[in-house]
């Protein structure tokens, strides 16, 4: 049972602990992603006095009192739910509390919730796979996701929090079915962060009923689990009295198909980790004449239907020569397909997300192919170099060295910019072999 982990008992290697810790103190600060950091910092303290965090807010205003050469001009709102920008405004009010007028403080203050989320991440692995399988692969595990400079990356020096999200997904995938109404909590919350996990409920829906043969309970789980993620994403508005318009605007990029938050010479976002950002470098070497057509935005949902049927269809999905044991490791399995055929067909795919990926894959093999642990390390090093690449990597410094930004901004959009989109797009179809290479080998269909 779940409720036998020890979760707040067991931190193994504490020195290890430590040092992941400290590491990502030294960093937190310094480092962080130009364009989300300033957004978040907005956010924060826009919501701090009560204001929507979907609006348009001008930085140069907010930050009157810490002038900074990248803190001027508008930005828009999160484009997620509201719970992280009431994250943000208790950062803000905390910061402002503990150490007025810094930005480093501020920018530390914002990272608090997402380094201990990558610790605890860690830390959850570890637990989950040593009652699934032994300490030495536990213990490996945890060490891999303690210091996996891909999370570090896209946490603790980005910015991102999608390390948080990540927990309660997995704690879903854990107590599907051992506890299905803890599991759809779990699931409500990870969506109510970051809105693309809500397309678990389905998946997840469909290995219940596949489970105990029960429809009731099967759509018990899809109505709780979108009933609670709507009243986590409304009850905040509610209670703030923020116009709602605000964050469908907000939120539909991630199904409509136009959104000029990324580029406003596009007719939708399409490009950074996404297959799709081929068409990124056939436009800026070929032109406009290139652009994918805007019907492809929808392309990610029949592809997840065809997941869902596939499993609907089938028995299981098990490793080739291996007797499933345990249920979790098939809700493994399905979560990496599916995630992986999310990841495929969306025209926009932010790198962050692809912990998501990262994590299922590292699950499915130390579940049931420990020997093939090369092929983790091979993911999230193509991984982590596209963030070197794409962010690009010198960008991340613009808060204590402002000429950074202005020279990663020349470099992309100079005559040499196409080298960045080419070593983008050959790094994207790479981890995309690896994993559809790994998911085509080790599983067949019963």
């Amino acid at each position: 049972m779940f409720s036998s982990i020890h979760f707040k008992s067991v931190i193994p290697k504490r020195m290890y602990f430590l040092a992941g810790l400290l590491l990502r103190l030294f960093l937190a600060p310094f480092l962080s992603h130009p364009f989300d950091m300033r957004i978040f910092m907005a956010v924060g303290a826009a919501v701090s006095q009560g204001i929507t965090p979907y609006g348009q807010y001008v930085l140069q205003d907010i930050f009157a009192s810490t002038p900074h050469p990248h803190l001027y001009g508008v930005v828009p709102g999160i484009g997620y739910p509201p719970p992280w920008g009431l994250v943000e405004g208790f950062a803000r009010i905390v910061s402002s509390t503990i150490a007025p007028n810094n930005l480093y403080a501020y920018v530390f203050t914002l990272k608090i919730p997402i380094i201990v989320g990558e610790l605890l991440l860690a830390i959850v692995i570890y637990n989950i796979l040593k009652a699934e399988t032994n300490e030495r692969i536990a213990t490996a595990t945890y060490l891999i996701f303690l210091f996996c400079p891909f999370i570090m990356a896209v946490g603790t020096i980005w910015g991102m929090f999608d390390a948080i999200a990540l927990i309660f997904a997995l704690l879903a995938a854990y107590t599907l079915h051992r506890d299905w109404g803890k599991s759809s909590v779990f699931l409500a919350v990870a969506s109510a962060l970051k809105l693309f996990p809500l397309v678990l409920a389905p998946l997840y829906s469909l290995l219940i009923y596949k489970s105990v043969r029960s429809k009731k309970r099967a759509v018990n789980y899809a109505i709780h689990t979108i009933l609670i993620t709507g009243v986590l994403t409304f009850l905040p508005m509610i209670a703030f009295n923020w116009p709602t318009s605000n964050m469908y605007n907000a939120l539909t990029y991630h199904v409509t198909t136009s959104n000029p938050s990324y580029d406003v010479a596009a007719g939708f976002p399409y490009g950074a980790a996404s297959p799709f950002n081929v068409f990124s470098l056939l436009v800026d070497i070929g032109g406009s004449a290139f652009q994918p057509p805007n019907v492809l935005v929808y392309a990610w949902i029949p592809a997840c239907i065809i997941v869902y049927f596939l499993l609907y269809r089938s028995r299981v999905m098990v490793p080739k020569g291996i007797n499933l044991s345990t249920d979790f490791a098939s809700t493994v399995q399905w979560s990496l397909l599916l995630m992986l055929t999310l990841f495929t067909t969306r025209v926009w795919v932010s790198e962050q997300n692809l912990i998501f990926l990262f994590a299922f894959f590292a699950l499915s093999v130390f579940l049931q192919h420990p020997q093939d642990w090369d092929k983790v390390e091979l993911l999230w090093l193509l991984l982590f170099l596209f963030v070197l690449v794409h962010v690009p990597v010198v960008a991340f410094f613009w808060l204590p060295l402002p000429w950074s930004l202005t020279a990663s901004t020349a470099f992309a959009n100079g005559p040499l910019g196409w080298t960045r989109l080419l070593i983008m797009t050959v790094l994207t179809f790479s981890w995309l072999a690896v994993t559809w290479q790994y998911v085509a080998k080790k599983l067949r269909w019963s």
